[in-house]
């Protein structure tokens, strides 16, 4: 690494832009650059600049007392400068792991405050720049830059203080910068593992109970897919049953109608004929009045069947209404028993007029009564039938009174048609065919009668379908609205009921989803978002927590390696510092004796290091001493005295102690380049001599500039800048190259 070039402008007396080229002597790798002037004439202001591109920000070493007074103040015939700028140049010719072949540091200060540091024109950090010059082997405040009175600073400065210059000295600036950086991301990243682990706490009872609610939600989801699918099915299989039924019903229905009209015109025919038979042949009066009492009664009874319909369609209504299984209403016996009855009445009709015996007449009519009277005892107490379903007790109780009222009238009639058959007998043979014409109405009465109960069967049983048709209706409406509208297609798709569960299971099956999901309850959709958003959340933290702790443990890793690194370097360096030390101090003193004492730190407990990284040690470091030098003491003894402690040397002693100090640092870490101000003015001519030489024997490994007023440490010069200051206050440079004077 190698000064190239040092640029001022608007630094302290350096108003306009000012420019220092240093070259390397030809006989020498480095070479040395002297820079001479009377004093007041601002020449120190350029190791002043030297120092604060580099980073200073002391005030006190920049001879300052604010940072505005670094910019250029005036005179009475130059005006004040606007910013302070310094850019110094470097040649990277011995640093491969530093990419850049030439670095130029520039720092630049505006009278606003307003401060800046580039590196090669780009924007960049205080702490950027001060790794870039350890990273050179370039000191920002030890032995690069040694100003006025800094000399014996050093001899000064306590232990502890003399340990900065010792450790830059020993060339481990750049892994103590490193290692604290790596404590300093190692408190940050520890920070920052509390900050997520609290979240995470604070997050995770919010997740479980989110995964509760959306576990509840997805089962409620699959409830109500399988609960919509058990809807179609059955309502499709029932609509399409229900369907089929009340179109057979309806063709029945529709059959009997047929019927029923045909056997009515046919006794309207029949009555026609009868009427014009009796108006040519009169009957007796007690004739027409059993007739007239026989078609009283007959529509007394046609009004009990118009009335046992309707509430058999009640009866049916409310059974149909409560999803109870429907039965056929129990008359069947009680219709076949009054058939039967009727028939018997018809065959003794026919005995009578034949002309049979009394006693099979009587035995007849004998039979008859004894088969009524049990039919009246049924219907008024009613053998208990099975049924499947509770009925209206009201609603069976008229119904059984219409039945027995049906009954009687039935019995009356059959008496008053046998009493008309009695006259019948005793009328002239001249009217058999009135007779005749009688027993072929009343057959067909009886025909007519057995259509109209075929066709009020078929009446109820429609009115039982249009029931369950509504009933089915309501309840789709009320709980599934959605499938009204395609209810045709979901029975086409349904096909037979027999092809599916029964509607029954189905029925169970959708009971007990709702019950499910009334259990389940309603849950907010948002909840689903919520929990991806607080699931990803969670992720995203216990990710950055493992890459943090991961990180924690590779910093800690790190620190320990720098620690280890350190202590074998500085432990290297001292003894090295130590050697050299006494020998430059025997060739200035010509004798005499001089030693570094390392002050070794008290033990450090692994507890006490807590945010230093000495609790994150490696097991098998847990016992080693981490490099703490405490301080660093001095012994110097020069020849022909017993004096040990430096305080009691004199000034030039004092003087040449440090001057050998200083050069035995440059000899075991030589540093790019050395800024010496003014540090041989307490030497007299032979002691300055000695330093010449020693100057010129160390310019191979590190480049000189040296502010001086002495002609030996000139005469090692290959290049003199001679600073001089105008009546304006500013101060400017002429050069000398004594190479090319010499020759």
């Amino acid at each position: 690494m190698f000064l190239k070039r040092l640029e001022i402008q608007g630094f302290k007396t350096f108003a306009q832009r000012t420019v220092l080229e240093f070259i390397a002597d030809k006989s020498k790798n480095r070479g040395v650059t002297g820079i001479v002037g009377p004093n007041g004439s601002g020449k120190s202001n350029i190791a002043d600049a030297i120092r604060w591109v580099m980073g200073e920000q002391s005030m006190k070493l920049l001879r300052s007392k604010r940072s505005e007074d670094v910019i250029f103040s005036g005179s009475a015939k130059k005006s004040r400068a606007g910013f302070a700028e310094v850019s110094l140049t470097l040649l990277n010719d011995d640093k491969p792991d530093i990419e850049m072949h030439e670095i130029v540091v520039t720092r630049r200060l505006y009278r606003d405050g307003q401060s800046e540091y580039l590196v090669n024109g780009k924007d960049v950090r205080l702490a950027d720049v001060a790794l870039l010059l350890a990273q050179c082997g370039i000191g920002q405040r030890t032995y690069s830059v040694i100003g006025q009175g800094m000399v014996d600073a050093v001899l000064s400065a306590t232990p502890t203080e003399r340990k900065e210059f010792f450790d830059e000295a020993a060339g481990l600036r750049t892994f103590q910068l490193k290692r604290g950086s790596a404590v300093n991301k190692l408190d940050a990243s520890r920070d920052n593992l509390k900050q997520a682990e609290m979240l995470l706490r604070e997050i995770e009872p919010r997740l479980t109970s989110l995964e509760r609610q959306v576990k509840r939600l997805r089962q409620r989801e699959a409830l109500e897919a399988e609960l919509k699918t058990v809807e179609s099915s059955y309502f499709g299989s029932v609509w399409r049953e229900l369907r089929g039924k009340m179109g057979e019903t309806s063709k029945q229905t529709a059959a009997a109608q047929k019927e029923f009209e045909k056997k009515n015109a046919e006794i309207e025919a029949m009555e026609a004929e009868l009427a014009a038979m009796e108006k040519a042949a009169p009957v007796s009066d007690e004739v027409r009045k059993i007739r007239t009492s026989i078609d009283a009664l007959k529509e007394e009874r046609s009004k009990l069947r118009e009335q046992q319909i309707r509430l058999e369609a009640q009866r049916e209504a409310k059974a149909a209404s409560a999803h109870r299984p429907w039965a056929p209403l129990p008359l069947s016996k009680i219709i076949e028993k009054i058939e039967s009855l009727t028939k018997r009445h018809d065959e003794l009709f026919v005995l009578i007029e034949k002309g049979a015996k009394l006693d099979k007449l009587q035995k007849i009519v004998r039979e008859l009564k004894e088969e009524s009277a049990e039919l009246l005892s049924k219907l008024q107490q009613p053998a208990p039938e099975p049924e499947k379903e509770r009925t209206d007790p009201d609603l069976e109780k008229e119904l059984a009174g219409l039945l027995v009222k049906m009954s009687k009238i039935a019995e009356e009639v059959g008496g008053l048609e046998t009493e008309l058959r009695d006259l019948g007998a005793k009328e002239d043979k001249g009217r058999a065919r009135l007779f005749e014409v009688q027993r072929a109405l009343t057959a067909k009465r009886h025909e007519a009668q057995k259509a109209e109960q075929r066709l009020n069967e078929t009446n109820v049983e429609m009115a039982r379908f249009e029931t369950r048709h509504d009933a089915l209706l309501s309840e789709l409406r009320q709980q599934a609205p959605q499938l009204e509208t395609g209810l045709e297609a979901l029975a086409q798709a349904a096909g037979k009921l027999s092809d599916l569960a029964p509607a029954e299971q189905l029925q169970s099956r959708m009971q007990r989803l709702r019950s499910q999901l009334e259990w389940i309850g309603g849950i907010d959709p948002e909840t689903l978002k919520e929990y991806d958003t607080t699931k990803t959340r969670f992720e995203e933290l216990s990710t950055h927590s493992t890459d943090l702790k991961q990180a924690i443990a590779s910093l800690e890793t790190v620190i320990v390696e720098l620690d280890r690194t350190i202590k074998q370097r500085g432990d290297v360096a001292f003894r090295e510092l130590d050697q050299e030390f006494g020998k430059y101090f025997k060739i200035l003193f010509g004798g005499g004796d001089a030693k570094l004492i390392k002050l070794e730190p008290e033990p450090i407990e692994s507890a006490a290091l807590e945010g230093e990284g000495a609790e994150c040690a490696a097991p098998d470091e847990e016992d080693e001493e981490r490099y703490t030098l405490a301080g660093v003491d001095i012994q110097a003894t020069p020849p022909g005295k017993r004096l040990k402690s430096i305080a009691l040397l004199s000034g030039g002693e004092r003087a040449l102690t440090s001057i050998a100090l200083i050069c035995a640092i440059m000899a075991i870490n030589p540093s790019p380049f050395v800024v010496l101000d003014e540090v041989d003015a307490a030497l007299d001519e032979a002691n300055s001599l000695k330093f010449a030489g020693i100057v010129d024997s160390l310019a191979d490994r590190t480049q000189f500039v040296i502010v001086t007023h002495n002609r030996a440490t000139m005469n090692k010069a290959g290049v003199l800048y001679g600073v001089t200051m105008g009546d304006d206050g500013v101060s400017m440079l002429l050069s000398v190259n004594l190479e090319k004077t010499k020759n």
